[in-house]
């Protein structure tokens, strides 16, 4: 099995993405699948170009993209990707879009995860997770939606989701009251729910 983990650098005046460190983390410790991991930009388009780009040269069985949620308590599972891009946060390359589609495709696609099982299997480690019905309307819900069509279009039989994770400590500092998640704790939900594919 062949698994493509792509994770975004820093965006919002953050030093650190822990998406990125948490991929790179749980690459060394799948020992089931030959694992890919991919740093993307935090920029519309490009990170998915970039993305596509690298499911044409690796040609994997599933592509699971991980962003980081500020806010978030635990690690989620997004069941649906929406063609829309509306947020007040510009990307890395200071572009903010409002209300536009991400593609000239269908209103959204559902993740081909199996997220349920996946959810399952992180608390059945002793760590909370669920399932998200959003992926918001920035990069995190574009490179889902576009890495979805993408497949979709060619036909390809990969598997897609998106995974979102908390902030870590170190981010919240500055924000007492705002929830976080040790960066090892990250990194087993993602190991945990990824060895369900290997069933």
């Amino acid at each position: 099995m062949k698994i493509l983990l792509t994770g975004f650098d820093p965006f919002g005046g953050e030093n650190i993405n822990p998406s990125w460190l948490a991929v790179c983390a749980a690459a060394e410790k799948i020992g089931f699948a030959d694992v890919k991991t991919l740093l993307l930009p935090t920029e519309y388009y490009s990170s998915v170009n970039i993305a596509t780009e690298a499911i044409k040269t690796f040609m994997p069985d599933v592509v699971v993209s991980v962003g980081q949620a500020g806010g978030r308590a635990s690690v989620s599972f997004e069941r649906v990707a929406v063609n829309v891009i509306d947020s007040d946060t510009p990307d890395n390359a200071g572009v903010s879009l409002h209300t536009v589609n991400c593609s000239d495709g269908p209103d959204k696609f559902e993740t081909t995860l199996p997220v349920n099982e996946m959810v399952k299997a992180v608390n059945d480690s002793g760590l909370p997770a669920y399932i998200s019905e959003s992926a918001g309307r920035f990069v995190c819900n574009h490179v889902f939606y576009g890495l979805s069509k993408y497949v979709s279009d060619n036909s390809l039989p990969i598997k897609v989701g998106f995974v979102h994770v908390p902030f870590i400590p170190k981010q919240t500092v500055a924000r007492p009251n705002t929830a976080s998640m040790s960066l090892e704790n990250i990194t087993e939900s993602l190991v945990s729910a990824l060895s369900v594919l290997a069933k």
